[in-house]
């Protein structure tokens, strides 16, 4: 009877020897975790903030949880190992598999905020500078980079539990093939869209024309349509697959000044010198037209029943074109008209 008491208290206290070492490991880890943390805002702390960059303090600062915790269960996990033969083989491998998931998730859950940080560093900073269209793609790029992450992290998981993981990859690869081609004008219109995001040969707010003779104004460029509003004041809605195939002509590129051509015609008895006076007058006086480059005012020919005057002068701004060129037309006919020069006008516009 006394031994089976004394073997009993031998138990007992065994037990107990055993979790104190249990509830030592994690105050050891979370010590450590602690001090990791401490030791990770002082120094990398100190190294984003000297480099000024939003980005890298951002990071510091949002990592600080998740790396703490990956500290804490790291320590554990080699602390357990340490302890493998107190614990016991059944009770030793639920715990190391349990932090083996529990790993893999933060892990996980890091990644998944670096890129939410960077994504929204890049659409504040990036855009607020270069006022780029490509911001309505990064919500895609995050939502898939999101399913990228979570999916390696299920995989590593699986494999981890001795699960075929073949399968399961062959299975995800005919499924993206079956999305990819059902939805293959979509992701061709998308992969249009980006490369003109990134190319930029128009920008919202741009004047073009396209090969088949549309023009107007560039009012969105969209994941999968460009929208255009016309002098008509109505909307254009081009697939982006058409606009990454067409010749476009850019009326703002480089900058939004225009050269406007007009042809004037005289009666052929007309003093040619005085007209070009009068031309010349007209023109200093509209001060929306550009000093430089200079306007030129030529003799450019003979025609049926007029001698051509070619005029040719920039603007500031293409979206003045009709409003300058209805002042000059006007300015001209009342001037010809005071100083009897007969106007024959074969006029035209050329941009």
């Amino acid at each position: 009877m006394f031994a089976n008491i004394l073997f009993n208290l031998t138990g007992y206290q065994n037990s107990l020897l055993v979790l104190g070492k249990v509830v030592l490991a994690f105050v050891v880890a979370a010590s450590a975790a602690w001090l990791f943390g401490r030791l990770w805002d002082i120094i990398a702390g100190r190294l984003a903030a000297r480099s000024g960059l939003g980005l890298y303090i951002n990071l510091v600062m949002f990592s600080h949880r998740y790396l703490v915790i990956i500290t804490f269960l790291v320590f554990l996990k080699l602390i357990a190992v340490y302890l493998s033969s107190d614990l016991g083989t059944g009770i030793f491998g639920a715990f190391d598999k349990t932090l083996y998931v529990a790993v893999v998730i933060v892990l996980a859950l890091l990644v998944d905020l670096g890129v939410h940080v960077v994504v929204d560093w890049y659409s504040r900073e990036y855009f607020a500078k270069t006022q780029g269209s490509l911001e309505q793609f990064l919500p895609l790029i995050r939502q898939l980079a999101r399913l990228l992450i979570y999916f390696i992290a299920f995989t590593f998981i699986l494999e981890y539990f001795g699960k075929n993981i073949k399968g399961l990859i062959a299975t995800a690869g005919v499924a993206s093939l079956a999305v990819a081609l059902a939805a293959q004008e979509t992701l061709s219109n998308m992969f249009a869209g980006l490369m003109i995001m990134i190319d930029r040969p128009f920008r919202p707010g741009d004047r073009i024309e396209l090969d088949k003779g549309y023009i107007g104004d560039v009012l969105q460029i969209g994941t999968r349509t460009t929208r255009i509003l016309n002098a008509e004041n109505n909307v254009i809605v081009v697939p982006n697959k058409d606009l990454a195939n067409s010749r476009i002509i850019n009326y703002v590129y480089p900058t939004p000044h225009i050269g406007i051509k007009l042809e004037v015609g005289v009666a052929f008895n007309s003093d040619i010198n005085k007209v070009k006076g009068i031309l010349k007058k007209i023109i200093a006086e509209n001060a929306r037209i550009l000093d430089e480059p200079a306007p030129g005012i030529y003799f450019s020919g003979y025609g049926s029943s007029a001698l051509n005057i070619s005029i040719s002068f920039s603007i500031r701004d293409f979206r003045d074109r009709l409003s300058i060129v209805d002042e000059l037309n006007m300015s001209i006919k009342e001037s010809f008209e005071k100083d009897g020069i007969d106007i024959s006008v074969q006029a035209g516009i050329l941009p």
